[in-house]
């Protein structure tokens, strides 16, 4: 319908242009004919003829492809915007087999990078459900294998307990995940609504190290933590929420014996939170994709270290919303650092 209209609109310009050329001849002969004679009148509007019948020749041979070109790529353009609105992003369109202008061939790039965009969106979109659904079912999986080891009768009570331990820990790992999931859902659609609040960054960082004490004294970790009195702006619980993933991850992956270290920079306008631990490192190839949900670097540890992948991802959200960045350093080996920089104040 809409195309119809266009096209409507196009004969009304073309009538308008045709009345508008006819009315310059018209009164270009009455001028001559009233002001000067018949003769120098007809002279005239013969001349004004012969140029406008040139200038259609010339229009024609050299314009005129470009007219046809335009209109031709513009319907590919309403044809590749239709394909992408019923869900189709594999459309591409190649301005450079049309002679159009700029301007036309920016739009053909902003169609083409739009269906670029939701065809990366929908891979994503695809790649979680699928991430999401492994993630359940695996933990599904073992409580429905040991829950019908339960029923048997000759089962010992060491095996008895061992079960229901695995039991156990699965329903925290399905706990965990939708927890996270949940958390991720929020963050993404902002239906978590920030609380921006003034608080002192260094007590935060220095009541999460002590809230791990269990964690990192059983295992003789050397932890130090230099953090100097910084108030901040931002929402207090997102913000610790950064911290427990970080140091919780430096824990699991540090070795009996390591060191993990926290330090705050304040310059007056950023805050510097830096987490380092002397763990397994990450590798090279690994570095670029840690904070992409799901993404486990050491997918044999898994089960062991616990965890489904997303909070890095989490944590990435997190540092976004208060406009600040997240970047890491590692070196297989010699352990791992986490750079977090956030505004003083948040605007």
């Amino acid at each position: 319908m809409s195309r119809s209209r266009d096209r409507h609109r196009g004969r009304g310009h073309h009538f308008m242009y045709d009345v508008v050329v006819l009315s310059i001849f018209v009164v270009q002969f009455l001028l001559f004919y009233f002001l000067v004679n018949l003769k120098a009148a007809l002279v005239g509007i013969f001349i004004n003829l012969l140029s406008f019948v040139f200038g259609l020749i010339i229009y024609y041979l050299f314009f005129i492809k470009h007219v046809k070109d335009s209109h031709k790529f513009m319907y590919d353009i309403y044809k590749a915007i239709d394909e992408i609105s019923n869900g189709n992003f594999s459309v591409a369109l190649n301005a450079k087999e049309f002679d159009v202008n700029h301007h036309i061939m920016e739009l053909a790039d902003k169609v083409n990078n739009m269906a670029e965009g939701l065809r990366s969106m929908e891979t994503m979109r695809v790649d979680f459900v699928s991430d999401v659904s492994h993630e359940i079912q695996s933990p599904l999986t073992s409580i429905k294998g040991f829950t019908a080891l339960l029923k048997d009768d000759d089962l010992s009570s060491e095996d008895r307990k061992k079960y229901i331990d695995i039991i156990e820990d699965e329903s925290s790992r399905l706990s965990k995940l939708s927890y996270n999931l949940l958390k991720l859902s929020a963050l993404d659609s902002g239906a978590k609504e920030l609380k921006f609040e003034e608080f002192d960054l260094s007590r935060q960082l220095r009541e999460t190290v002590l809230s791990f004490e269990p964690q990192w004294s059983v295992k003789n970790i050397d932890f130090t933590a230099d953090c100097p009195k910084t108030i901040i702006s931002g929402d207090m619980e997102l913000i610790k929420e950064v911290w427990i993933n970080l140091i919780n991850n430096g824990i699991k992956f540090t070795p009996d014996g390591g060191s993990m270290n926290v330090t705050l920079k304040n310059d007056g306008h950023d805050v510097e939170v830096k987490v380092s631990d002397s763990g397994i490192g990450i590798k090279k190839e690994d570095q670029q994709h840690i904070f992409e949900r799901f993404y486990m670097a050491d997918k044999s540890r898994k089960r062991v270290i616990g965890g489904n992948g997303l909070g890095l991802a989490i944590v990435k959200k997190i540092v976004m919303l208060h406009n600040g960045t997240i970047k890491v350093e590692s070196e297989e080996g010699k352990g791992t650092s986490f750079i977090v920089k956030m505004p003083v104040n948040h605007v």
